[in-house]
């Protein structure tokens, strides 16, 4: 019986850079007005028919941002492209270009990186951008991407994390935690593979696909967006949850000079969050896992307490607590009614 042949795979040296950005750039055509000048260029070139520009940048590092053991290279590219578009959706703008860096050692081959974007390409292509610049550049230290969204805003709409005010009512897009289960199961399962967890058992994800897609294929809450804007609903102040829900309610309240109230029984946790906790000893509890795992990639946002009446039943949001005065600070609230102070590392 003869043994099953690994495909080919092309040494990146074989190509050398100017080819391989070349054959990279291929799969990459603008469908955007926008865009007068794509990949092929010195730069790029856009007129943007809004008044404002709008820029957000996201580097994902190996071993740092991503473990390649079982993160796959096409959803490195596709959530680090996503990620920048996400912070300039938080700014309620639309994202309409994508310039891609990348840094790769000699242990990478040019499927890898067809890999890496196949996964840009879907993003960019999910959320209607270009890609209109790619460079390529050795690395001594594995993988390294970096993505730049660039898009239009109009003066009129733009949202930043500095116009809370008391009593405006904070807003969550989605349920949070699930990213943070997903990355604890893989992290879990990588010890369990590596024979750290004394356990004579295979790796076993059967079950979990909602927290794992949560983790490595999260999808941005653009209907939502698109539906405040349609019914002249500006959120007050927005950011996109990235470092978890704590962080992002401190960084509103310090940028808005503002303290904020939210309620536990309020936040939206998907039940598979709980369903995993208890298989996993309740570790990491799924309330933690919201307040402060991160990459749950929900919008935050205020909404003026007036604006309430106008939000139909048909908006997937959920009110989660209220803009205070600074001098309340930022609390907590349980379901027994005890006021905790909202804390995330590094703030």
């Amino acid at each position: 019986m003869s043994e099953k042949k690994e495909p080919s795979r092309t040494p990146i040296r074989d190509l050398g850079k100017y080819v391989l950005t070349d054959r990279i750039s291929t799969r990459f055509t603008s469908s955007n007005e926008a865009t007068l000048q794509g990949i092929g260029d010195d730069a790029s070139v856009a007129c943007f028919r809004e008044a404002l520009t709008v820029s957000a940048q996201k580097m994902s590092l190996e071993g740092v941002d991503f473990d390649l053991s079982y993160f796959p290279l096409k959803f490195i590219g596709y959530k680090t492209a996503v990620h920048a578009m996400g912070q300039v959706m938080a700014m309620n703008a639309v994202p309409l270009q994508l310039l891609v860096c990348a840094g790769v050692s000699q242990r990478f081959f040019v499927e890898d990186l067809d890999e890496l974007f196949v996964g840009i390409e879907a993003a960019a292509r999910l959320y209607g951008a270009d890609v209109t610049a790619v460079d390529i550049q050795s690395s001594y230290t594995g993988l390294s991407l970096a993505v730049t969204a660039v898009g239009e805003g109009n003066a009129g709409l733009m949202t930043r994390r500095c116009g809370a005010r008391e009593p405006d009512l904070i807003c969550l897009s989605g349920s949070v935690g699930a990213a943070y289960m997903g990355l604890h199961l893989l992290q879990r399962e990588k010890r369990v593979f590596n024979g750290e967890t004394g356990k004579d058992r295979l790796p076993d994800l059967k079950g979990h696909e909602y927290i794992l897609e949560q983790y490595l294929k999260p999808v941005l809450p653009v209907a939502l967006l698109d539906n405040l804007r349609k019914d002249d609903i500006i959120p007050t102040s927005m950011c996109l949850l990235s470092n978890g829900l704590s962080h992002g309610v401190l960084s509103i309240a310090k940028a808005s000079g503002t303290g904020a109230i939210v309620y536990v029984d309020k936040i939206p946790i998907a039940r598979e969050c709980f369903e995993y906790a208890e298989t996993n000893n309740n570790e990491p509890s799924p309330l933690v896992a919201a307040l402060n795992g991160g990459d749950d990639f929900q919008m935050l946002f205020t909404l003026p307490l007036a604006s309430y009446d106008s939000l139909s039943k048909e908006y997937s949001l959920d009110i989660i607590g209220h803009i205070c005065d600074a001098s309340a600070g930022c609390k907590l609230i349980t379901p027994g009614g005890k006021s905790v102070p909202l804390e995330s590392p590094g703030m």
